[in-house]
């Protein structure tokens, strides 16, 4: 494992969050809007955005957006919503695009966002086009990967990385190339599989191949600056070298010998979540194919032995018996870090999204 020091000492937080907190739809539409309208949010590749037309779609906890790269070669992000009847405008997926075309009633957009045309509307009086552009938001880039935050008021990116900036510095990610994306969709809020990431506790109980690789004794959780880091002694020939964290509030990564993978946990509801996980590696000749599928492979079996747990503790989350729990000193500290980012973020007051007119 990656071995750089942190900055932050462990989170002292005693319990978890309250398990209303993981069922209750009032809260994932608080979470909604004070985390996920709030925070930087890996979105894309850069690489798939890489000519004047190119977009990626996509539903980030319930917010539909898109972004472009303009004629001009900007990178521009908006809602993607029609000013009109709020139509989706660009199918989900990526693609290519010449015109920002509703398909509900036409309604044209160029690549600012700015409406030019809307036909057969007619006339009405006080009608400006001016006022129904587009709702943006902020598009960065770092390292050939692309963030959106919806908050246009919202810091730079690089302050959004926290630590991650720092502990990927060392590591080449710029020259992996992206070879696959496995998705999940899992019946659990986004926090409880969070929760399961950020400790090592279940490894020896549930995942018997990464515990054969690692020596369970030095497995520890470091908290950062908005990221915990994963250390641990990889035994000879093991895969799990490298770099290994999670960064708030939903993004883990992990870089080995061959190559990196990031994982977006993208909640879909109160009780739904999907994991999509990229996969990148240095050589993708027909050479490396066995060696980047076993890589891949061996990832998955990981990912996959946590979901009948996660489902499991959802559903008592959900029973309305268990309230809080004590969080290991040893093995905890990174839930309780994760958690107070999760409480302070619901205390602040939030009103309309920052877009909205």
């Amino acid at each position: 494992m990656e071995s750089q020091p942190t900055r932050n000492a462990p989170a002292p937080r005693a319990q978890t969050l309250p398990a209303r907190w993981y069922a209750d739809p009032a809260v994932y539409e608080a979470e909604r809007r004070h985390i996920f309208a709030r925070d930087w949010q890996l979105f894309a590749r850069a690489s798939a955005l890489a000519e004047p037309g190119d977009y990626v779609a996509e539903t980030l906890a319930g917010f539909p957006i898109f972004v472009l790269r303009d004629r001009a070669g900007e990178l521009r992000g908006f809602h993607n919503v029609c000013r009109h009847r709020a139509a989706r405008i660009l199918e989900e997926g990526a693609g290519r695009t010449e015109l920002l075309r509703c398909p509900y009633h036409g309604w044209v957009y160029d690549g600012e966002g700015r409406l030019k045309a809307t036909p057969n509307f007619g006339e009405r009086p006080g009608f400006d086009r001016a006022g129904y552009g587009l709702f943006p938001l902020r598009v960065e880039t770092w390292r050939g990967l692309v963030f959106v935050n919806l908050d246009l008021a919202a810091g730079p990116l690089a302050d959004g990385l926290g630590d991650m900036a720092r502990h990927a510095a060392p590591f080449p990610i710029e020259e992996y190339r992206f070879c696959r994306r496995q998705s999940y969709d899992i019946e659990c809020n986004w926090k409880t599989y969070i929760d399961n990431y950020l400790e090592g506790y279940h490894i020896p109980l549930l995942h018997p191949e990464l515990n054969a690789g690692i020596e369970f004794r030095s497995y520890r959780v470091e908290n950062g600056e908005r990221v915990c880091l994963h250390r641990a002694n990889a035994r000879d020939g093991a895969a799990y070298q490298g770099l290994w964290l999670w960064r708030y509030p939903n993004q883990s990564f992990a870089v080995y010998a061959r190559g990196m993978n990031f994982t977006r946990v993208l909640p879909l509801s109160a009780d739904r979540t999907r994991l999509a996980i990229d996969f990148f590696f240095a050589d993708l000749a027909p050479a490396a194919t066995a060696a980047n599928e076993a890589d891949m492979a061996a990832t998955c079996r990981v990912v996959e032995e946590d979901f009948p747990i996660c489902r499991a503790v959802q559903r008592n989350l959900a029973a309305g018996v268990y309230a809080q729990g004590p969080l290991s000193p040893r093995h905890e500290a990174g839930l309780g870090y994760f958690h107070d980012l999760v409480e302070a973020a619901l205390a602040e007051p939030v009103g309309d999204l920052p877009n909205s007119a």
